[in-house]
């Protein structure tokens, strides 16, 4: 004898096997509707419409079989077949267990474990991994990342760069935009050299 559980809110997840949701079903509907509805795909454990937080119907439902058979031919029969005018969408329940959900969001590192500045250990739902290379995990250009370090001398920063190059710039910490009467360009003093050397020849 199947089980008729009463309806439940929206928010509660299940972990039982072999469950499938059934979207698209009239408001109308009853639990024991429901249970004749996919009786003919094998036996049914237990169904429960979901309700909103009034007790209103919304539309869906969850039953759960006693085999994955069983589940698979109540999703093969059901699924966008026609009940009173509304097409019904049936799919297996993912797993939401909680090592389930853990992997998922685990995949992005922690960034404050990477400071040391984490304090949520094992709850913590980022990866605590630390970065070998600061460097390796920049995004930035190979010839950005050896650009030379924001404490080093000015004549060591930008001797060469011509004058009409924005400074600031250089560093990332001009907020001018374009209102900066400097130009807001990288100054890679090789390739300059190299282009202003490709001119002359062309001279």
């Amino acid at each position: 004898q199947p089980r008729v559980n009463p309806p439940t809110s929206m928010g509660r997840s299940s972990r039982e096997l072999h469950k499938v949701i059934v979207v698209g079903l009239p408001t109308t509907s009853t639990t024991e509707d429901l249970l004749k509805l996919v009786k003919p795909y094998g036996n049914a454990l237990e169904a429960a419409h979901a309700v909103d937080a009034e007790g209103k119907p919304r539309g869906f439902a969850f039953v759960r079989f006693a085999d994955a058979d069983a589940q698979q031919a109540a999703i093969a029969g059901l699924d966008k077949s026609d009940l009173g005018g509304r097409t019904l969408n049936v799919r297996a329940v993912e797993d939401r267990s909680a090592g389930a959900a853990s992997a998922a969001a685990k995949g992005r590192p922690c960034f404050d474990f990477a400071r040391g500045k984490c304090s949520r250990g094992a709850a913590c739902k980022w990866a605590h991994v630390k970065v070998a290379d600061a460097a390796a995990a920049s995004r930035r250009p190979d010839w950005q990342k050896t650009r030379p370090a924001v404490g080093a001398a000015p004549a060591d920063l930008f001797g060469s760069i011509p004058d009409d190059y924005c400074r600031k710039y250089q560093l990332g910490k001009c907020h001018r935009g374009g209102a900066c009467r400097w130009r807001h360009e990288i100054w890679m003093p090789a390739q300059d050299a190299a282009a202003a050397a490709a001119a002359a020849r062309g001279a």
